[in-house]
């Protein structure tokens, strides 16, 4: 007997697992950049039934598109899923004998009002940033020096840590001639407190977190995760 008939959850499951497997048949032909690169060169200069051809060719069909929406749909929140992760594998680590979380933490990317770190303890105040930096980055370059900011904003004396992944983050942190107020414009909750703490926000990156900042600890993630997840993010 079919248990599953009528069972919302598990047939949402069944339809995002035969999407995901359109999608890995998909993918695992070649790089999805070649695939699209060759469909590209193909449809320069083509005509209407040209066009039905090179999609055809490259088995560009409805079912394909219906996938890649389901599963946009279904893993939207997988940038959450990420950094729960990486903060629940990394905390054993990191927390001292006698060390204990004092407010609930925020296990979802973003931090809503009330909550204004990733991690508190009795001990420390902790920001996790899980996202790999490829090039243009100037959204996450804002939002690292935001949290940046508010940690080093802290007046609890617990220890305040940036936790990042690859070079890249801290290179911009205490490389970077842009103003605080660039890295904070699109930021207005951050830039009142900069303003209130530190004053105006003519200071570049670098002087801020070389100087105000510099008590903050930065720490590649890649050294405290699980070697195979580290492998994936050099």
């Amino acid at each position: 007997m079919d248990t599953s008939s009528g069972h919302p959850d598990r047939e949402e499951a069944e339809r995002l697992s035969t999407a995901v497997g359109v999608l890995a048949d998909f993918l695992s032909r070649q790089p999805l950049t070649q695939t699209l690169a060759s469909l590209e060169q193909r449809l320069k200069g083509a005509d209407g039934i040209d066009v039905m051809r090179v999609a055809e060719d490259g088995q560009v069909v409805p079912e394909l598109l219906a996938s890649a929406l389901t599963v946009r749909e279904s893993l939207g929140r997988i940038n959450d899923l990420i950094h729960a992760c990486g903060i629940l594998l990394v905390l054993p680590h990191i927390l001292g004998e006698g060390e204990h979380i004092t407010v609930r933490p925020s296990l979802g990317a973003g931090n809503d009002p009330s909550r204004p770190y990733d991690v508190e303890t009795d001990q420390r105040i902790a920001e996790f940033k899980l996202a790999r930096w490829r090039g243009a980055d100037a959204m996450r370059k804002r939002q690292t020096f935001k949290d940046l900011v508010m940690l080093a904003a802290d007046t609890s004396g617990r220890r305040a840590e940036l936790f990042v992944i690859g070079p890249e983050p801290r290179r911009f942190l205490t490389t970077s001639t842009s103003t605080a107020a660039w890295a904070l414009d699109r930021s207005p909750g951050a830039l009142r407190t900069f303003t209130t703490v530190f004053g105006p926000p003519s200071m570049s990156v670098a002087q801020f977190t070389a100087t105000t900042a510099a008590h903050v600890q930065i720490t590649d993630l890649r050294d405290l995760l699980p070697a195979p997840v580290a492998a994936l993010l050099q």
